[in-house]
Formats: structure tokens, sequence, C-alpha cells
């Protein structure tokens, strides 16, 4: 039988098995459901945003309610603060005491660091309508006093910090699958008439990209659905979130191929049901802490050398790369050298545990142990 052949049955039995399992589809249709959940009650407990703006005395007659009907399509009330010189309003702005400054007789309307779109079209509409303007002339001219910050919002920091902890879950949980799925063939010796036909690197490939499809699809319908609402603008964040959001696919893909073949490979090395945890915890305990250093170096600094490293070394970068790229942006050689890495990285653990995978199948009696199983790696 060729190769390929092979290793698409191998693969097909594997997503037809699972994917009429009823887990999977629960654990699918409950996925989607929070996913689509979180976004209704995302709009219905979003607090009403309240603009705290600052007006040198003497407050014009008429701006207040000129600016709360101004606000009220963007569900939104304004707070008028008079202060008696545009010094003292400058320095409530920048003491954060006020969100914006309205300077009038300058036709400017002044931020701390971060021009508030919403806050900004609201005021013009209100002024506009105090001086019975009408467009396309601008009457107001938003600044601020100090340059943006590159600081990302909790929108993105939870979408970061959640697609990560997705990808974790997912891996975890699939490349279980293939490792308990390896050791229950063991166990009741159908491996042995599957390995009287088929190669045993042939086997592995199958069952990994079987399971990894399974999960790709998964992923993918979680994924993509909470790009499309992130897009659409149902959550309350920008809608480029989405696009970074949609990382998360190809990145699992790259990360179960990673940790895929290792837990193939520990699963090999186990002879029965009962050692199939033992056998993956060092696979496991490996993605979860790639997972958590990279969460401390991102919280501690998202453009830190660790940060930086975390990116494109091959065992972190399925974990951090999408989430950094949702907080501060990844340039585009970080992009390429990562993929490069991780796939050079896959290919080498590929033909090791291969190895393994190969010289473990057949072996009977106690679990090996590391030491012993790279010697049989080295042997075969």
């Amino acid at each position: 039988m060729k190769a390929r052949q092979a290793i698409w049955l191998v693969a097909w039995r594997e997503l037809d098995e699972r994917l009429h399992s009823r887990a999977f589809l629960a654990s699918t249709l409950l996925m989607l459901a929070l996913v689509g959940a979180s976004s209704v009650l995302s709009l219905a407990l979003s607090p009403e945003t309240t603009y705290k703006v600052a007006i040198v005395a003497p407050v014009p007659r008429g701006l207040d309610a000129a600016l709360q009907r101004a606000a009220k399509p963007f569900e939104a009330k304004v707070e008028v603060r008079a202060v008696p010189s545009a010094t003292v309003g400058r320095e409530q702005v920048r003491a954060k005491k006020v969100d914006a400054l309205l300077l009038l007789a300058n036709d400017r309307l002044v931020f701390r660091s971060d021009v508030d779109a919403q806050a900004a079209a609201a005021a013009d509409s209100a002024v506009r309508a105090l001086r019975h303007h009408l467009p396309p002339a601008p009457e107001l001219r938003a600044v601020t006093l100090q340059p943006p910050e590159q600081k990302p919002t909790d929108a993105e920091s939870l979408a970061a910090y959640a697609g990560a902890l997705l990808l974790l879950t997912t891996i975890a949980v699939y490349g279980q699958w293939v490792l308990t799925g390896v050791v229950e063939e063991k166990s009741n010796r159908v491996v042995e008439l599957i390995l009287s036909t088929v190669r045993p690197r042939h086997l592995m490939a199958g069952k990994v990209i079987g399971i990894g499809l399974l999960g790709f699809g998964q992923v993918a319908l979680i994924g993509g659905l909470t790009a499309i609402l992130f897009a659409a603008g149902l959550f309350d964040a920008p809608a480029s979130i989405g696009a970074n959001l949609a990382l998360v696919i190809p990145w699992f893909a790259l990360g179960f191929a990673l940790y895929a073949v290792a837990y193939a490979a520990a699963g090999a090395l186990a002879s029965r049901q009962q050692d199939a945890n033992s056998a993956g915890i060092a696979v496991t305990y490996t993605l979860l802490a790639a997972f958590f250093l990279g969460y401390v170096a991102l919280a501690s600094d998202m453009n830190g050398l660790l940060a930086n490293l975390l990116t494109i070394f091959p065992v972190t970068a399925p974990l951090v790369l999408p989430a950094r790229s949702i907080l501060v942006g990844v340039p585009l050689w970080e992009h390429a050298l990562a993929v490069l890495l991780v796939l050079a990285t896959i290919y080498i653990l590929v033909r090791l545990a291969g190895r393994i995978y190969a010289q473990g199948l057949l072996r009977s009696g106690p679990r090996v142990d590391l030491r012993t199983a790279l010697r049989l790696a080295r042997d075969g």
C-alpha cells in the first residue's frame, strides 16, 4: 500500500470514528453557543458610557442639552464640568479627572493621549446644532496633549488571552485523544493487525492528521464565528481584533502538529490504558509551561526581550504569537521566522518520534522511560 493511501485511510478512520461521537458534537455545539451567548450578553450588559467634558466658564446656554442629544445615538451621556480657565482644564485632562476639554473660542476638543471618536463626533454635532451651522465644514478639531499611548484595550487583552487559552485547551484535548488512541490500540492488540499492512510512521501520521483535522474544524468554527462577531461590532472592541483573532486557526494546526507527534510517541511507550496519563505528562507539562511563561512575559513587558524570544521559539510560538499580535502587533518577519522554526521543529520531531513510535508500538510490559525511548530511537 502506498504511503499516501495508507496515511489517508488511517486519518479517515480517525475522523469517521470520532466525528460521530456524542462528546465531540456536544462540545462543539456548547462552545458555539457560548460564543453566541457572550456576544448577546456583551450588548445587553455593556454599561452606558459617560463622557466627562470640561468647558471654560461660562458654559453657553443650551450646550449641555445639545451634548446630551448628540451623545444619545452612541448610548452615552455627557457630564459637563465648568472650569475657570483653559489651563485648569488641561490640568484636569492630564490628571484624568475629565475625558476632554472643549475650547469653544479655539474650536478645539482636547484629549489626553488618544482621541475618542464617539466623544469627538458627539461634541462636534452639539456645537454645530448650537451655532446652527451645517456640514460639511468641520467645527471642532480633536487634538491631544500627549502622543497616543500604545496600550491594548481591555477587549484586546481579553481576546488575546482567551485565544491563547482556547489554543492551550484544544491542543491538550486533541493531543490526549492521540495518546489514548495509541494506547488503546496497543492494549487490545489491534495495532499488530494494522502494522501488518501499514508502516508505523504512516500510522502515526494518519492518526495525527485525522484527529488534527477534527480539531482544526472545531477551532475554525469557534475562532471564525468569534472573528466575525468582532468584525461585525457585536463586541465592544475594534473590528481589527477579528482579523488578529483569526490567527488562532492556522496556529492551532502548527501547534497541534508540534505536540501531537510527541503525544503519539508517548502513547507508544505505554502498554496499558492506566499508563496513558502518566505517559503524556511530560508533554502536557511542557505545554502548560509554554502557556504560563508566555502569559508572564506578555503581562510584564509585551515588547521586551523575553516576549520577542517566546514569539519565535517553536515550543511557545503557537500560544504566544497570536496573543502578542492582538496586543501590540507582530512584524511580518517575526511571523515568517516563527513559522519556519516551528515547521523545522515539527520535521525533526516527526523523525525522532517516528522512530520511538515504531520501536514502542509492539513493546509490552511496563512503560518505557525517556532515556530508554531515546536509546530505542537511536538504535532504530
